[in-house]
């Protein structure tokens, strides 16, 4: 008979540059490992009309169409369509999990598209335990839906058994925001993997930072929350001040990236400023490493994995104290500033670089409070407990 499985989802390509699916690889190299949970990973493909499956790592990869019930898009229409197909795609649903022996359900990056599954939950077409992962920007999503939306994204996340989130400050804010009971909210923190960013600082890459021997980092998607802006009203002091480093930016590309070159040409930095988009993790770790800081300017930000990347890394950071940032890096840690605050963050950023002991001390403090708190060994321990219905 078949092992048990556990189903990671995730609403876009495995093959996409997300920290989302950073955390489910992890999670199910390490489900794989510990045996108890055959893993198999979902993806959302808009396109599919059937279960595409292939492999990763020798684990089961499969592509199917998840519906969202309602669309910004014609919403009337698409909450029509989803009730027309709802019998025959519950149907398809519960034979692909009776033929891969499903019992656990962990979707990532929770949203409407998790609909069907909450409903074969409310149904008990199928037996399995049911638990969403926030990460950050899909809360916000969820949160900023119209009144339609919003109501159905509240019942999506009341039909699981546990909600996840990957830092308390993220908890807190879907407790009041969704009035979930506190008791089915739950912090895990993210990890890292050491083989991983190991392998990245033999890595032969560097990013073209043109004639600069050094460059600042920053890593992010390119959207408003991620406040470039910010980031790059302080380099333009620091620049005219005489800083000698390029600002290499790495993320995924979006329709705010236009506006952000549009800055840099009129502040004059086109010979200073490097925009990489949707650059693969193994060589965003490699810039990272090779980078004298990494700076994170955002106005929100749930944890920050490229945080605890970096300074595994050993490269100095500078980020914004918002949301789990706090949690990650420690109270102590002294190159934080309030978001949005262009001067400070200058001076921070000029502080990391000038004071080479003392940023060095910090780094070495870092390093190992990532070392020893923020592994995927840890995450799985604290998951598995989840998964399985039993008491942490």
């Amino acid at each position: 008979m078949q092992q048990p499985s556990i189903l990671f989802v995730v609403p876009w390509r495995l093959s996409a540059v997300s920290g989302v699916n950073q955390v489910v690889i992890n999670l199910a190299r390490q489900t794989r490992d510990a045996g108890r949970l055959r893993p198999v990973i979902l993806c959302n493909d808009w396109e599919a009309e059937s279960f595409d499956s292939t492999e990763f790592e020798g684990m089961p990869l499969f592509s199917g169409h998840l519906r969202a019930p309602l669309s910004s898009h014609n919403p009337a229409r698409n909450l029509g369509g989803f009730a027309l197909r709802m019998r025959r795609d519950i149907g398809a649903w519960s034979r692909f999990f009776k033929a891969q022996q499903i019992r656990v359900v962990n979707a990532h990056y929770a949203g409407a598209g998790y609909a069907l599954f909450s409903l074969l939950r409310a149904l008990r077409r199928r037996r399995f335990r049911l638990v969403y992962s926030l990460h950050g920007p899909d809360l916000a999503e969820l949160q900023t839906a119209g009144a339609a939306s919003r109501a159905a994204n509240r019942w999506i996340l009341r039909q699981a058994d546990q909600l996840v989130c990957c830092s308390q400050s993220l908890a807190g804010t879907l407790r009041s925001a969704f009035r979930v009971d506190g008791h089915r909210v739950c912090t895990v923190l993210h990890g890292i993997d050491p083989e991983t960013l190991s392998h990245a600082r033999q890595l032969d890459y560097r990013p073209d930072c043109g004639g600069f021997d050094n460059y600042l980092v920053s890593v992010g998607g390119f959207t408003p929350d991620k406040d470039h802006e910010t980031l790059l009203e302080a380099y333009l002091q620091l620049v005219r001040e005489g800083l000698k480093s390029a600002l290499v930016m790495i993320g995924r590309d979006t329709p705010h990236l236009a506006r952000l070159r549009s800055r840099v040409r009129h502040n004059g930095l086109q010979r200073h400023v490097f925009f990489i988009t949707d650059l693969d993790h193994a060589r965003t770790l490699a810039a990272i490493h090779k980078a004298r800081l990494l700076v994170q300017a955002s106005w929100h930000e749930a944890f920050g994995l490229p945080l605890i990347e970096a300074a595994y890394l050993r490269t100095p950071v500078v980020a914004t104290q918002v949301g789990g940032i706090p949690e990650v890096l420690g109270g102590y840690y002294p190159y934080l500033v309030k978001p949005g605050d262009a001067a400070a963050l200058a001076q921070t950023i000029d502080d990391a670089l000038f004071n080479p002991t003392e940023t060095d001390r910090q780094v070495r403090l870092l390093k190992r409070r990532v070392a020893t708190r923020f592994t995927w060994q840890r995450a799985y321990r604290e998951y598995e407990p989840l998964w399985l219905g039993q008491r942490r």
